[in-house]
């Protein structure tokens, strides 16, 4: 196993910012997951949500770095939704150890 490094997703939408251990060859395909779940989130003609995650999900082999970006990709979505611009749903358990 690599060494771990701290990745920080941002806060956004009025929701707290996180830090997720991952390996080094992870951080890519982290930071590809939020810039895509934020895409998504922003074009006003977007299609369906599962599609997008799923399509760009196989740019990564799978294993670690699949699973670094579809947490980023999951990570941006759920901070829309329990922010006050997505429905305000409040996540009562954010603490989060991988």
């Amino acid at each position: 196993m690599g060494e771990r490094y701290v990745t920080h997703l941002p806060a956004h939408d009025g929701h707290p910012a996180a830090a997720f251990g991952l390996g080094e060859d992870c951080q890519e395909s982290f930071a590809r997951g939020v810039q895509q779940a934020q895409a998504w989130l922003d074009a006003s003609n977007s299609g369906w949500l599962w599609a997008t995650l799923m399509l760009e999900r196989q740019l990564f082999p799978p294993g670690a770095q699949r699973h670094a970006f579809e947490l980023g990709f999951l990570s941006r979505v759920h901070q829309r939704l329990c922010s006050p611009l997505g429905g305000e749903h409040l996540a009562q358990r954010t603490e989060l150890r991988l």
